[in-house]
């Protein structure tokens, strides 16, 4: 069996049924383009709220906690200022007190020390007394040469010219002690100049 189909339609009735045909299609497509791109614009637009939202929660409870926290972030920030200032005053730290301690429990009864003066900046050490007999002055010269951290220096001639109750001065340098490194104080900033000063 044979199918026959007869378009009994004339030519022009054709073209025009064609485009009709185009039309209803392409109009389909722009439809169907259309309920997508809003769908699109939907889904963009509630996902922009939810964004929002988020971030203004996100920012409250920031501010929550900056309101909150702020006395600790002062004593935090003081804190640090004090640990900073202990490390600046330890940077050259060397320990002194038990070699002081040690000189003057090796002093002889006979020896009696007025002033003893260490200049941690120059490293210059400086003592003054008063010895009872010559023979003490030059036995405590000899003990002051033999410190290690002492250098080695001279007494005045003139203070053994007396037999007793001989006043004496005696300078030196120390060995191997770091200088007292100087912390330069912080310059205030300077005004800025009015507007009426100018």
């Amino acid at each position: 069996m044979m199918i026959v189909d007869l378009n009994l339609l004339p030519p022009t009735q054709k073209i025009k049924l064609n485009r009709l045909v185009q039309i209803l299609f392409a109009r389909n497509m722009l439809e169907t383009i259309a309920i997508g791109l809003c769908i699109l614009a939907t889904i963009l637009l509630w996902s922009y709220l939810v964004l929002i939202n988020e971030f203004n929660e996100l920012t409250k409870s920031a501010l929550l906690i900056g309101r909150d926290y702020t006395s600790y972030n002062q004593e935090v920030r003081q804190i640090n200022r004090v640990v900073k200032n202990l490390t600046n005053t330890t940077y050259g730290y060397f320990p002194i007190s038990d070699k002081i301690l040690e000189f003057i429990s090796t002093t002889p009864n006979n020896i009696k020390l007025n002033i003893i003066d260490i200049d941690r900046s120059t490293n210059k050490f400086y003592i003054s007394g008063t010895a009872k007999t010559r023979s003490d002055l030059l036995a405590y010269h000899e003990f002051l040469k033999s410190i290690p951290w002492l250098k080695p220096a001279n007494m005045p001639t003139s203070q053994l010219l007396q037999k007793e109750n001989i006043n004496f001065d005696y300078q030196t340098q120390t060995i191997d002690w770091p200088p007292i490194r100087t912390i330069q104080p912080k310059q205030a900033p300077k005004p800025i100049a009015d507007d009426s000063e100018l």
